[in-house]
């Protein structure tokens, strides 16, 4: 069920009266959409409430998976952002689960919105206009610096989210990951992904637990708001898990090789070091392993389309309009291991016609 902004904004004035079982008059207004990214549909609206004696108004945000049958991961979300919350984190305050999807024909969340600026955009900006000085001094130390913080965080207020305990093998979560990873290269036959799927079993040793901390899965300067004052607040949690610590750099670093360069890159990692007081070690097997996972989304998505992948239907577009990326990703995996996948480059190719 695809609704208008207007409809979607005239449901959820019945729905916060019965929500809130008053009498008092709610109206939404100035809804928006703010969808992006491949998951999720996101839109932004006012909310006033109106007594006899007084107006409020809040500023919130509807999050809404497009995918029927996402109740567990709208539920997942939801409750993550609310320990992050009570923990001190900065993430933005959610108000309102909701998993009957007869409301708006999909689960959502209603959150609060901070109002400011997307960090992603200053540091696209910043990287367009070759202002060493702006990432440098402002952009990558606030980024890196939540980052650090959030894997500073006790694992353990989201313990319930995870099987691991103190007493699991040190290749858990490794072990974890490249088994499901088998699991779905082989049940869609992705089968050009299995040389670089051996390479990361033959080397699993690199890949022996670091640190327990909780994992983001896509921390990338887009899901960070900075509101008015300049605080940055990390939004799109529903990838959070209980991890290796080095899951979340490995993607974070695979994303700024795929889209950016090697001296944002290795800027990023400069930051890291200062602010963390260590290099990670055997940090080029986790961007490995991230250049993996981007492959099999990137051709599962062409292969089969968005429709049940849990993916928006602009995913698809998403990614034929940046096919650059994965090209930059099979350059470096030659980089690294010296391995190509001649199938990939050839989808490309065909994509790009």
């Amino acid at each position: 069920m695809n609704l208008s902004a207007l409809r979607i904004g005239k449901i959820l004035e019945s729905y916060f009266k019965e929500y809130y079982n008053s009498e008092d008059r709610f109206v939404v207004k100035d809804i928006q959409s703010l969808a992006k990214g491949w998951q999720t549909d996101l839109f932004a609206f006012k909310l006033y409430r109106v007594s006899d004696d007084a107006e409020n108004v809040d500023h919130l945000i509807l999050r809404m998976y497009p995918s029927k049958k996402l109740a567990t991961s709208t539920k997942h979300e939801f409750e993550v952002l609310q320990s992050l919350f009570e923990s001190g984190y900065p993430v933005p305050k959610v108000h309102i689960l909701e998993l009957n999807e007869e409301v708006l024909g999909h689960p959502f969340i209603i959150m609060e919105r901070i109002l400011g600026e997307d960090m992603g955009e200053k540091f696209a900006k910043a990287i367009e206009k070759e202002d060493h000085k702006a990432l440098s001094d402002e952009i990558l130390p606030q980024f890196v610096s939540l980052f650090v913080q959030l894997h500073e965080i006790n694992w353990k207020i989201l313990a319930n989210k995870t099987e691991y305990t103190e007493e699991e093998s040190p290749y858990f979560f490794i072990d974890k990951s490249l088994n499901k990873l088998e699991e779905q290269i082989l049940d869609y036959k992705i089968t050009e992904l299995l040389p670089l799927l051996n390479w990361l079993k033959e080397n699993r040793s690199k890949a022996s637990l670091e640190k327990v901390a909780i994992v983001h899965s896509d921390f990338h300067p887009h899901n960070i708001v900075l509101d008015v004052s300049g605080k940055g607040f990390v939004i799109d949690w529903p990838g959070a898990h209980i991890g290796d610590y080095r899951e979340d750099l490995g993607w974070t670093l695979m994303l700024m090789e795929a889209y950016t360069s090697r001296e944002v890159t290795e800027a990023f990692l400069r930051h890291y070091e200062k602010l963390s007081g260590k290099l990670p070690a055997e940090i080029n097997y986790f961007i490995i392993l991230s250049i993996c996972y981007r492959l099999f989304e990137v051709t599962l998505t062409i292969k089969f389309g968005s429709e049940g992948l849990g993916f928006r239907e602009e995913a698809v577009e998403q990614i034929k309009e940046t096919a650059y990326h994965i090209r930059n990703l099979l350059v470096s995996l030659k980089e690294k291991i010296g391995l190509s996948i001649p199938e990939t480059e050839k989808m490309l190719d065909e994509l790009e016609d």
